[in-house]
């Protein structure tokens, strides 16, 4: 089998993340960047880790390992057993995993978090692992030792996934802390996923079990400096499934809706670059939204297209008096993010230098004086939401031109009801909406062509 059929297969497995070395830098320096990792291995833990010659040829050469920029040929190439693939790849990556739980090399999170956002892996190889479980993962290392009897007798600890059940093998991507009155819901993750909807639903119940009714959601300091939206490789069942993309839609609405009815007091705080679609509708269920200067909010959907799952085209035209309805309107159907300080009044509540927002976030929280008014939230229905469109921009083609439509759909089905009936509601039209040809032919539908096509 080539290795652009083998590149391919891999890429269903770990994850549709395009941007591998190999076409981020090029073959040779990824050829490059491969042999050394693996020549400082096999320095610290022997042979087992030595280059193979094939690589060491490419390394020299800089050859490329497959055509560039994606061009794959439309050779149907299938396998017999895909097992032994699996076995091979995922094999080796999980007994590298239990040298480094082993050697303590960095907390979980953290361990996870390198995987993603220097291997690509997507998710981490640490959410993979807690996925299959500790014994599963296990026989697959020891499958992998019976096609590679060398690597049986080096750097295998298998002791290291014994504590898979424990709370920071569960938290990879949340964490939750408190001070005995405000709670914190940090997300390490810049895209929102079915693991991180899971753990934030039990750093919710954590936070309840604790007694606290007073919390702030933003991203991690360090390992979320921005969030993109939903990751939509979680999507990719939905193409053919309406079914399922209406149960994530729905799910993870309801996740939000805690955010809001489960404490006396949510803050949702921005504190990067940008805070995008599905993190925004995230965040927007907050009972107050406070960001940085200038970071930019934004729903792009319409571009991708793909209509907004968790309440977008309804919860914040519950939130605002009708002047305003215009323009979240425009930012649904133009799909351009907004600079965060525009947005005061209607969709953030403070906008404001580092500083200032954490402690007006904190003050918030706690209950001290910020002389912020919280925004109520109209639980009946909503009349002429859908009329008020503003003058937009040409469409950028046929695809967008959808996606207004359907989201503006959305809009009106899901506004002229109430608020306990509009989550059921939205959730049909964008699980329905996954299945169209307008999705299937955008920018999800090329990624989930490319990746699960195999």
């Amino acid at each position: 089998m080539p290795f652009w059929k083998v590149d391919k297969f891999v890429r269903r497995m770990l994850g549709p993340n395009p941007f591998r070395a190999h076409d981020a830098i090029g073959a040779r320096g990824a050829n490059f960047l491969t042999w050394s990792c693996l020549h400082h291995l096999t320095q610290h833990y022997g042979p087992l880790f030595e280059p193979s010659a094939v690589l060491e040829e490419h390394k020299d050469s800089g050859a490329n390992w497959y055509p560039p920029n994606h061009f794959r040929p439309l050779v149907n190439w299938s396998l017999d057993d895909e097992t032994e693939l699996e076995t091979w790849v995922l094999g080796p990556i999980f007994q590298m995993t239990s040298l480094m739980i082993s050697e303590e090399r960095s907390h979980l999170a953290q361990i996870n978090a390198i995987g993603e956002l220097c291997a690509q892996f997507s998710p981490g190889v640490l959410a993979v692992i807690r996925a299959r479980g500790a014994d599963a993962a296990i026989a697959t290392v020891e499958a992998y030792h019976r096609l590679h009897p060398e690597a049986a007798a080096q750097a295998w600890h298998p002791e290291a996934f014994a504590r898979i059940s424990t709370p920071e093998w569960q938290q990879l991507y949340v964490n939750a802390e408190h001070d005995g009155t405000v709670g914190v819901l940090s997300l390490s993750r810049e895209s929102y996923s079915s693991d991180v909807d899971t753990e934030l639903n039990h750093a919710i119940d954590w936070l309840q079990q604790e007694n606290i009714d007073r919390v702030i959601l933003t991203g991690d300091f360090h390992l979320a400096t921005q969030m993109v939206g939903a990751d939509t490789a979680d999507f990719y069942p939905a193409m053919t499934d309406e079914a399922a993309g209406v149960a994530i839609a729905a799910g993870w609405s309801r996740t939000a809706r805690r955010l809001h009815i489960d404490f006396a007091v949510s803050v949702g705080l921005v504190n990067g670059k940008r805070c995008l679609g599905g993190m925004l509708e995230l965040l927007m269920h907050c009972h107050y939204l406070v960001a940085v200067d200038g970071a930019e909010l934004g729903m792009p959907e319409v571009t991708l297209p793909v209509v907004p799952g968790m309440e977008g085209c309804h919860w914040p035209f519950r939130r605002v008096a009708p002047e305003h309805w215009p323009r979240i309107l425009e930012l649904l159907l133009d799909g351009r993010s907004v600079q965060a300080s525009e947005t005061v009044g209607w969709l953030a509540d403070f906008v404001g230098g580092l500083d200032d927002a954490l402690q007006v976030a904190y003050m918030i929280a706690s209950g001290g004086d910020h002389s912020l008014v919280m925004r109520g939230l109209e639980e009946g229905s909503l009349e002429g939401v859908a009329e008020a469109v503003p003058n937009l921009a040409t469409a950028s083609g046929p695809g967008m031109e959808a996606g207004r439509k359907a989201i503006l759909d959305t809009v009106r089905a899901a506004t002229i009801c109430t608020l306990q009936e509009a989550l059921e509601i939205q959730a049909k039209h964008s699980g329905g909406f996954m299945t169209s040809d307008a999705c299937r032919h955008g920018i999800i539908g090329t990624a989930w062509k490319k990746t699960v096509q195999v």
